[in-house]
């Protein structure tokens, strides 16, 4: 199975962290709904088949939300994931449950609006033919059709306050990446086309952004394809792979970046109170990696857990692997994703950096979730109801 590619590098549910709590009554929004790849993904990829099974030791070796023992969960990563960033970023403890967790007792909350789901699995790619093992896209997005069909009929069907509480939610997008692998590697000629493969990504890429606006999403939080030629696996493969990215790769992934701003900015044109931003997590990496290194990362070309070149020959859970212990310093957790630290630090970036930092576009998160005070106060009283 084609693992994601995302840099920016199981889930319970959605809960106020006391710190938050202590600085806001409630979360910066209602709900967080995610969508997306193994950059995002908290556990959906352990209930597509009996034969799934967490990523064992030392994946979630940092993953410790309630326990002081290690917790493999289905995330891709030491600790938490991009999407438990921005969602602790928002108010929230970590990322919402993987929607194919969700029991009737955890769908409590969510069928009124409130908290989320995640939906995003790892592997994922916005064509389906990426990859067959996962859930592509389009199945997210039917699931989240299945998902505001339940809220309707919870609501007695009525969906002026469900449609009220999507329109300040945020729907988190990260995608992207299996799609660029499975181009480079499917069929390898240097010489084939990209635009046709650039139009079929964002035909599609549109049309879910249309189908989600349709089911009631308004504020959509787009993480872009990072610089796929910079992470170890590929590093690994390159004769300059310890002082060089791939340039074809990452001309591969700017190219999709550049066109995927232009497709968002043409939908928020033609889309009635739509708003979006697009962090840049190409832009990230790059910042990162340097040189010099951005500060508090000292390893930026080489994986923590994995074997081989770079630790990008052999996968974090091979026989014989090792993994690092300073692993807050490393900017990748494994041969494809980072580490807990590279998502905090990304994170953060996309969502309260100036706009002149280049990390998000055409406003950062926060903005994109800050509404003006007579919207707020509206939806703030059903948060509170």
């Amino acid at each position: 199975m084609l693992v994601a590619v995302f840099i920016i590098c199981a889930g319970g549910g959605l809960v106020i962290s006391p710190a938050a709590a202590a600085a806001q009554e409630v979360p910066l929004v209602p709900a967080v709904y995610v969508f997306g790849d193994s950059t995002v993904d908290v556990g959906n990829n352990l209930y597509l088949s009996e034969n799934f099974t967490p990523q064992p030791f030392p994946y979630g070796i940092d993953f410790r939300p309630d326990s002081p023992s290690p917790t493999p969960n289905g995330r891709f990563s030491n600790g938490y994931n991009m999407a438990d960033s921005i969602a602790r970023l928002l108010g929230f403890h970590m990322s919402p449950p993987a929607y194919l967790s969700l029991t009737p007792e955890t769908m409590v909350d969510i069928l009124k609006g409130f908290g989320g789901v995640n939906y995003a699995s790892g592997g994922s790619g916005i064509l389906d033919i990426t990859n067959n093992a996962s859930l592509p896209l389009s199945k997210q997005v039917e699931y989240f059709a299945v998902t505001k069909a339940n809220m309707t009929e919870e609501s007695g069907g009525n969906n002026t306050d469900i449609d009220a509480l999507l329109s300040r939610s945020l729907f988190l997008i990260s995608d992207g990446g299996n799609d660029m692998m499975y181009f480079l590697t499917h069929d390898p000629s240097i010489f084939k086309p990209v635009q046709p493969f650039y139009d079929d990504l964002l035909s599609n890429y549109t049309k879910y952004v249309e189908r989600l606006y349709g089911l009631g999403a308004r504020r959509f939080g787009v993480i872009d394809v990072p610089p796929i030629g910079c992470v170890p696996v590929v590093r690994a493969k390159l004769p300059l792979g310890e002082r060089d990215c791939g340039l074809i790769a990452n001309k591969l992934a700017s190219g999709f970046n550049s066109a995927l701003r232009e497709a968002m900015k043409e939908l928020a044109e033609s889309l009635p109170g739509m708003k979006y931003s697009v962090g840049s997590s190409y832009n990230l990496v790059i910042n990162f990696t340097g040189p010099p290194a951005a500060p508090g990362f000292k390893v930026v070309n080489a994986a923590c857990c994995g074997g081989g070149k770079l630790k990008g020959e052999a996968f974090c859970t091979t026989p014989n692997t090792t993994h690092c212990d300073n692993r807050d310093e490393h900017l990748f957790w494994d041969g494809v994703h980072c580490t807990q630290a590279t998502s905090n630090k990304g994170a953060k970036a996309i969502y309260d950096a100036p706009e002149e930092e280049g990390f998000a576009t055409p406003m950062n998160f926060k903005k994109l979730l800050v509404d003006d005070q007579r919207t707020s106060s509206a939806v703030n009283s059903l948060m509170r109801a």
